[in-house]
C-alpha cells in the first residue's frame, strides 16, 4: 500500500515539476524592459461597454463616476449597466447618474447561461443581438466595482488596429484594495500573473487568458458564436478556450488598467475561489479531448500544450503540498531501507522513482522560493500601483496560496455542478486603498 502511494506521489511529482519548470521558463520573459510596441491610432473602433451588476448599491455610483472620465469620443461608445436581478437600489442609482441600464428582472427574454454570463447574454438580446455586429466593433466587459484608467478605450483601439483586430484583448488587472492579508495576497498574485504569465506569453506570441473583467471581445466573433451561452461558472476561461479552438487570438495590454476589488476576508475569498476552481476543472475536463486531438492534427503545435498546461496547471500551493508529501515519503522509505524494514521493500519502479525522480524535489523546493519570494517582490516593485511591505506581501501570498489547496480539492469534487453562482460582495468605492 505504501509503495502504491509512493508511486502515485512520484508520478504527480514529475507532473508538478514539468508545470513548475514551464512557469519558471515563462517568467524569464517578464523581466525585459516594458516598451510600447504599437502605435497610437485615432479613435476608430466603436465600443459597447457592459457593466455587470447584482445588488451593487454600495459601489455603482463610484464606478459610474469613474467611467464618465473615459477619454474617448462619446459618439464611439455606449455604456449600459446590466442590472441583473438586483433587489436593492442599483437601478435607482443608475437613474440618478443618468446611466442606461438593462433590468433582467423584467424577464423579457429567456435566461441563457449561468450567473454573470446569463445576465450579459440577456443584455445582448435586449440590445438587438445580431444587430450589434453592425453597430459596434468591440464589447468591453466590466464588473460593477471596477475603476478604469481614462485611456482604456484609446489603448484598446490602438492595439486592436495595430494587431489586425484580434478576437479579444485583456487589459492589466490591478487591485482596488490591499488592506487585509487576504486582499494583499490577491493583489500580489495578480501582479505576478500580469507580468510573469500574461506579459511573458504575449512576448512569446502565445494566446493570453481572459480574466473575467477588463477585457474587450470582438462583437462579430461573439455574436457569431452564440454570445455568452456558456455552461461553466468561469465564462472568461471558457471564452479563452473557445477563441483558441476557433483559431482566434487573445492578446494582452500592459498599458491600461482596470482596478478590481479583492476579497478582504478568508470566508468570502474561499467561496469565490471554490467557484473559480469548480468552473476551471469543468472547462479543463470538457476540453481535454478536443485540445489533445487538435495537438495531433496540428502536427504537434506547442500552443495546444500551452493551453493544456494552463487548464491542468494546479495552483503552486497544491504543487508544494505534493512536494512535501513526496519529501516525507522519501525520507521514511530511505530510513526504512537502511534499517532493513520489510515494509520499505520497493519494486523496480519504486526504486527508480526513489533514486531518480524524488531528487528533483530539491530543485522544486528551490523554485518554490523563487515563485513565492522573488517574483512577488519584483512584480510589485515594477508594476504595483499599491506598494506593499515585503513581509506583509509574502505572508499574503502564502496564506492565499495555502488556502488554494482546499479550494482546489473542493472545486475538483464539485466540478460537475455548474448551476450555483456565488456572488462576491463589494464595498470599496475608491481605488488604491492600502
Amino acid at each position: 500500500m505504501l509503495e502504491i502511494l509512493f508511486i502515485l506521489v512520484g508520478i504527480m511529482s514529475v507532473y508538478c515539476f514539468v508545470i513548475e519548470t514551464y512557469s519558471v521558463f515563462l517568467s524569464i520573459f517578464g523581466y525585459k524592459k516594458l516598451e510600447k510596441y504599437y502605435t497610437e491610432s485615432s479613435p476608430e473602433a466603436k465600443f459597447l461597454i457592459l457593466v455587470a451588476a447584482h445588488n451593487e448599491e454600495d459601489v455603482i455610483e463610484s464606478t459610474l463616476e469613474n467611467l464618465e472620465k473615459i477619454d474617448y469620443p462619446k459618439e464611439l461608445f455606449d455604456l449600459y449597466v446590466v442590472n441583473d436581478n438586483s433587489t436593492d437600489r442599483t437601478g435607482e442609482l443608475c437613474d440618478k447618474r443618468g446611466a442606461m441600464h438593462i433590468d433582467t428582472i423584467e424577464k423579457k427574454f429567456q435566461r441563457e447561461g449561468v450567473g454573470k454570463s446569463a445576465g450579459l447574454q440577456y443584455a445582448l438580446r435586449a440590445l438587438g443581438f445580431e444587430k450589434l455586429k453592425e453597430k459596434y466593433d468591440m464589447l468591453l466587459i466590466l464588473d460593477a466595482d471596477n475603476h478604469v484608467d481614462s485611456n482604456i478605450l484609446r489603448e484598446i483601439n490602438s492595439q486592436w488596429l495595430y494587431e489586425g483586430k484580434p478576437e479579444a484583448i485583456q487589459t492589466y488587472l490591478d487591485s482596488k484594495n490591499a488592506q487585509s492579508i487576504i486582499s494583499v495576497g490577491y493583489a500580489i498574485s495578480y501582479n505576478i500573473m500580469n507580468r510573469f504569465f500574461q506579459l511573458s506569453k504575449k512576448r512569446l506570441g502565445l494566446n493570453n487568458a481572459i480574466g473575467g473583467t477588463g477585457f474587450a471581445v470582438r462583437m462579430d466573433w461573439l455574436i457569431n458564436t452564440g454570445g455568452f451561452c456558456y455552461k461553466s461558472l468561469v465564462e472568461d476561461l471558457e471564452m479563452s478556450i473557445e477563441i483558441f479552438k476557433s483559431g482566434g487570438r487573445v492578446s494582452w495590454n500592459h498599458f491600461t488598467r482596470i482596478y478590481d476589488e479583492k476579497p478582504d476576508t478568508l470566508k468570502v475569498s474561499i467561496k469565490q475561489r471554490i467557484r473559480w476552481c469548480q468552473g476551471h476543472w469543468y472547462v479543463a475536463f470538457n476540453n481535454f479531448g478536443s485540445l489533445l486531438k487538435g495537438f495531433v492534427k496540428s502536427k504537434f503545435n506547442f500552443r495546444y500544450i500551452d493551453q493544456l498546461i494552463y487548464l491542468f496547471g494546479m495552483g503552486k500551493a497544491v504543487q508544494i503540498g505534493i512536494l512535501l508529501i513526496a519529501i516525507v515519503l522519501s525520507l521514511v522509505l530511505n530510513i526504512g531501507i537502511v534499517l532493513g524494514y520489510p515494509w520499505a521493500t520497493l519494486s523496480g519502479l519504486g526504486m527508480f522513482i526513489l533514486k531518480w525522480i524524488m531528487p528533483t524535489n530539491i530543485l522544486r523546493f528551490i523554485l518554490s522560493f523563487y515563485s513565492y519570494i522573488g517574483l512577488p517582490i519584483y512584480a510589485n516593485y515594477i508594476d504595483g500601483s499599491i506598494k506593499i511591505n515585503p513581509i506583509k506581501m509574502i505572508c499574503g501570498v502564502f496564506v492565499v496560496g495555502i488556502t488554494y489547496i482546499y479550494t482546489q480539492i473542493v472545486g475538483l469534487m464539485k466540478w460537475r455542478n455548474q448551476s450555483t453562482w456565488v456572488k462576491t460582495p463589494h464595498k470599496h468605492k475608491d481605488k488604491n486603498l492600502a
